[in-house]
């Protein structure tokens, strides 16, 4: 028996915006997603970064754009917006990757340290929702991941600023799958672990953090930028055309939620 409803998924040539697509999981999120026939509007901070992964995409025979932006302007969040509208149109899925890790004691941690966390974590993210979802509640059609953090569910110290912001990604989530459910608009959050990206890497060493994975997460190992390319895939897809709300942890068993 069928309900007769549609089973919604990315097509070749829809749009995916994706923040911090410089590198780490933003990089495998654009490769992913173009190998899959998206048009990427790839945003990051950083020229060097978002031209070398505009550079892989393209030798993979993908469609991309890079638009510079610093996500704590807000000036420059809706300059990259206006952007990509021209050059795209509205997108069908939306990548909220980009954040910050500043890491001091919270009893040392400055209100503008904290609040920059703020602003490029979660504020970033509202208004590139926002500005996106009126286009795309006329398609009838999309999906958001946000990128939070198993620190929103254990806590991390030394980075008030990051645990609280990947927190409110959760909240933030589940709030738009309530409210745009009735657009067929899909909003769920991927919970990465311990990953080999440049975040962890800014405390530690390649070495020290792999021996971490083989000791501390159940599966032996720490995660990886293609791990959750490949859950966001999943994600954006048919199959996961019943999916909303939720917060998917990928950490190798770490911190395992019900």
């Amino acid at each position: 028996m069928s309900d007769g409803i549609e089973r919604d998924g990315l097509k070749p040539g829809d749009v995916v915006v994706i923040t911090g697509a410089g590198g780490g999981f933003g990089r495998a999120f654009s490769l992913r997603f173009a190998s899959m026939g998206a048009k990427i509007a790839a945003w990051d901070v950083s020229e060097k970064l978002g031209e070398e992964t505009t550079r892989l995409v393209r030798e993979a025979g993908g469609d991309i754009t890079f638009f510079k932006v610093d996500l704590s302007k807000r000036e420059e969040v809706d300059a990259a917006v206006k952007g990509t509208f021209a050059k795209y149109g509205a997108p069908y899925c939306i990548i909220n990757n980009a954040s910050i890790y500043p890491r001091a004691p919270t009893v040392d941690m400055t209100a503008d340290a904290f609040e920059l966390a703020m602003r490029v974590n979660i504020m970033a993210p509202f208004l590139i929702v926002k500005a996106f979802a009126p286009k795309m509640m006329e398609n009838k059609r999309g999906v958001i991941i946000n990128i939070a953090s198993g620190r929103a569910l254990e806590g991390a110290a030394g980075g008030v600023g990051y645990a609280s912001s990947k927190g409110a990604i959760l909240s933030f989530t589940k709030t738009l799958a309530m409210e745009w459910a009735k657009h067929n608009i899909r909003c769920n959050s991927i919970v990465p672990g311990v990953s080999f990206t440049a975040q962890p890497l800014e405390a530690t060493n390649p070495e020290e953090l792999l021996e971490r994975g083989r000791k501390s997460i159940p599966l032996g190992r720490v995660g990886f930028p293609d791990d959750m390319a490949g859950l966001a895939a999943f994600l954006v897809s048919s199959d996961a055309a019943y999916m909303t709300g939720q917060a998917i942890a990928m950490n190798g068993g770490r911190v395992m939620i019900s």
